[in-house]
């Protein structure tokens, strides 16, 4: 059993994580992420803040995102605290590995909502968003605890490049495991659902990735607490 600690401002919320046998095999240097290569692209490991917020390998922003059916009652949540736009908390997960995490909470009632948390690839350019092409990747890969979730829904955006969507970008859920856990996708199994704008994932999207989101979704909601816990983000061949 080890204990990993989400520190914000003023308070200290302690997640007790149960590590499965493999989990706990894992050593220190194991849980980091390595360097970008030609056959991986770390996309965030968080071991740089700026100002005590998360950003991604490249400087890139890291934000909360909430949405919902009914916007009288939207879900909470809570990460950096007293900071504009909203920010996942840096969570110290060993005395050398961080990762970027945040509470949420649905309310009902509402038909859907979610809570994510959304990295950008790099800090914006004259104003506009820097997209990174990762066509030439098979596999998303992360590594995530969540506690309260049964599962997490990743998606893949681009904005501001020629295609840019309200919703309905190409996403793919996963099942949550027990303990902090590395995550593997295909990326040509991410899809949109069948109500939104088509695009093509490869040219529209892989080429032109603004920004990954990873978070917690509901269809007829109930009520619904948790934490999500996320590192090292990575994009391998």
């Amino acid at each position: 059993m080890k204990r990993m600690s989400l520190f914000w401002p003023g308070l200290l919320v302690t997640v007790v994580l149960l590590f499965a046998g493999s989990a706990l095999a894992q050593s220190t240097d194991a849980a980091k992420a390595s360097p970008s290569d030609s056959s991986k692209l770390v996309y965030a490991d968080f071991q740089s803040l700026e100002n005590g917020r998360p950003v991604s390998k490249q400087g890139g922003a890291a934000r909360l995102n909430r949405y919902s059916e009914n916007p009288a009652n939207p879900p909470q949540y809570r990460g950096m605290q007293n900071v504009d736009p909203p920010t996942p908390a840096a969570a110290r997960v060993t005395a050398e590995d961080v990762a970027a995490a945040f509470e949420y909470e649905f309310r009902i009632p509402n038909e859907w909502e979610g809570v994510n948390i959304e990295l950008f690839g790099h800090p914006e350019k004259d104003g506009k968003l820097v997209p990174d092409d990762v066509s030439g990747y098979k596999f998303i890969t992360f590594r995530l605890f969540a506690k309260g979730p049964q599962s997490i829904r990743i998606e893949l955006i681009t904005r501001g490049q020629g295609q840019t969507l309200e919703a309905g970008y190409p996403s793919a859920n996963i099942r949550v495991s027990p303990g902090f856990n590395t995550y593997k996708l295909k990326l040509d199994t991410f899809n949109q659902p069948e109500w939104a704008p088509r695009l093509d994932l490869k040219s529209d999207v892989l080429k032109k990735l603004t920004s990954v989101t990873i978070g917690v979704h509901c269809d007829k909601c109930h009520l619904e607490s948790g934490t999500v816990v996320v590192d090292n983000i990575a994009f391998e061949k």
